[in-house]
């Protein structure tokens, strides 16, 4: 008999801690917004999740969302009803649950998404201690972004201490992220055991909501290359762009998995390219040593070439 009364009386208390919560969440203190999501911009995004940021004018709070679907797999999907307490906020929505991304800060002005630090041979998985493309020697490796979809609203908004006076919100995602798609071609000497792999210098650290536009430091970025016949290399790689003002040297090294490697200076392929969120960057001419000339896998130290002029149309 003592058993069941110690049973029952647990009971009796999670009961009244599940009412506490329910009776908390349906608190004259919140107001209810409904959010809804324009694809127009970006009808091609499928995001996994949608980030909803409420970051507060007067007081510094914040109040993140992340809107899972409702698994119907539309384009609605995203379309909520949320709960926000009452006062006036800077509101701005991304894709969410990335391999890359990270979101980082608290406050309007300070939030941005950044990516995690990387080694330069990464997509061939080596560790050796590569060098640093000349004149980029205190940027810091980061890895690629994943494609960002955003939109900050450009008004701030006011939520009423009035629950049943539903706000409506409606949000219009555009990609912000910029990708750059390389192609080498006219590459000799190109083995079936080769691999490679490149960097691109001075791109942007992160991305930032209240700009709407790339900031941080400038850093490297690698990526990898894969055949694309017989004498051609192709890759690709995410990113959150270039820092303004645009002028910066811009240097894409190649490494290879004999330890030769080649730079192209791609500053005037990138800046041309103006806001373009796709740009495509077209090399020729990668002469690559021939077996008999000394390559080994094991050869000590690395060793460059002359570097690479791009033609410009």
């Amino acid at each position: 008999m003592k058993d069941r009364g110690s049973m029952l009386l647990l009971a009796l208390l999670c009961l009244a801690g599940c009412t506490q919560r329910e009776l908390c969440y349906d608190h004259s203190h919140v107001s209810r917004v409904s959010i809804e999501f324009d694809w127009s911009q970006s009808p091609n995004a499928t995001p996994e999740t949608m980030v909803v940021w409420f970051f507060s004018a007067i007081s510094g709070e914040s109040y993140r969302f992340e809107l899972t679907g409702d698994g119907s797999s539309t384009r609605s999907q995203f379309d909520s009803h949320i709960k926000v307490r009452p006062g006036t906020y800077h509101v701005l929505c991304h894709n969410g649950t990335t391999d890359n991304n990270a979101e980082e800060g608290r406050t309007f002005d300070n939030y941005r998404l950044v990516t995690y630090g990387d080694e330069l041979l990464s997509p061939m998985n080596r560790n050796e201690d590569a060098p640093l493309p000349e004149g980029a020697g205190n940027q810091p490796v980061k890895a690629p972004a994943s494609i960002v979809y955003a939109h900050t609203l450009d008004e701030l908004v006011t939520i009423a201490p009035a629950a049943n006076n539903e706000i409506q919100l409606r949000f219009t995602p555009a990609e912000v992220t910029t990708v750059y798609d390389v192609v080498i071609t006219g590459v000799e000497n190109l083995r079936d055991d080769t691999e490679a792999s490149a960097v691109i210098t001075g791109l942007a650290e992160a991305w930032s909501p209240a700009c709407s536009r790339p900031t941080g430091a400038d850093v490297i970025i690698p990526f990898g290359l894969a055949r694309c016949g017989t004498d051609c290399l192709r890759g690709s790689l995410v990113t959150f762009g270039d820092n303004a003002p645009h002028d910066i040297r811009h240097c894409l090294r190649v490494y290879t998995s004999y330890k030769y490697y080649y730079d192209f200076d791609v500053t005037e392929a990138m800046h041309k390219a103006g806001n373009s969120r796709h740009i495509e960057i077209d090399l020729n001419g990668l002469k690559l040593p021939k077996r008999t000339e000394g390559m080994a896998p094991g050869i000590d130290g690395w060793e460059d070439v002359e570097e690479i002029e791009i033609p410009m149309e």
